[in-house]
């Protein structure tokens, strides 16, 4: 007989809201509600799931808060168009995940590290390919004008682009949710950079980066990631 350690996490059994809420959870994943229509009363559905109106009204709130739903007084609850960029940057913005740079610093560089990965596995379309090397440009144009702010905005483009030629909707989309804080964290880091080595020094980084990208270099790109991940564990110890 297997005996069960105190220190061993209790089982929950899903409660019958948490049914509710993955039945109206899949109807929308599956198309059956689609965005911006208007899903079925409280009355209808209560009925139909056979389930009281405390437990749906329950499920519906974890919709509502999650952005899934959207209830409006007097009209009902329609399919939101959800994305969970508000949510990532806002808890990041407000230190409730961490408010280590460092931290956040190593999170982009290991996202970066897979997305190159992926990026290697297939050939890169050459219109994507011109397209990152146009942000390139652009970041040497701003060099060379002395035009900070456009090089930070061309800069995120740069990692931006690299996050599309992956093709994962998932890295792109937590690339775009977290657009606000990765802007300001590539920002610091250039400045630094700049302060420390000098401004031709992130140009030549990321000229290695296009032509890792561009040769399919994994080692190459593997090896640059590792350089940016040791330096940003020796800062915060």
């Amino acid at each position: 007989m297997i005996q069960m350690g105190k220190n061993i996490d209790t089982i929950h059994r899903q409660t019958v809201t948490d049914q509710v809420y993955d039945i109206i959870v899949r109807k929308i994943a599956n198309g059956k509600w689609k965005k911006g229509e208007k899903i079925p009363s409280e009355i209808e559905l209560a009925r139909d799931l056979g389930v009281s109106r405390v437990t749906l009204k329950m499920a519906l709130q974890k919709l509502n808060t999650l952005g899934i739903i959207e209830t409006r007084v007097g009209e009902g609850s329609f399919v939101c168009d959800f994305s969970f960029r508000s949510f990532l940057s806002e808890l990041l913005r407000s230190n409730l995940l961490t408010d280590d740079r460092n931290e956040i610093n190593q999170f982009r560089v290991l996202i970066e590290y897979c997305v190159l990965r992926l990026v290697t596995l297939a050939p890169t379309p050459p219109e994507k390919l011109e397209a990152l090397k146009e942000a390139l440009d652009q970041m040497e144009h701003a060099i060379d004008q002395e035009d900070e702010d456009a090089f930070h905005a061309a800069h995120y483009h740069f990692h931006f682009a690299i996050c599309q030629l992956s093709g994962n909707n998932l890295f792109i989309q937590l690339y775009e949710s977290l657009k606000e804080v990765l802007f300001d964290v590539y920002k610091a880091n250039s400045e630094t950079t700049w302060h420390i080595y000098g401004k031709e020094e992130t140009i030549s980084h990321h000229r290695k980066l296009f032509d890792g990208i561009r040769e399919r270099d994994t080692e190459k790109l593997a090896r640059l990631q590792d350089e940016l991940l040791e330096d940003e564990y020796l800062r915060s110890r």
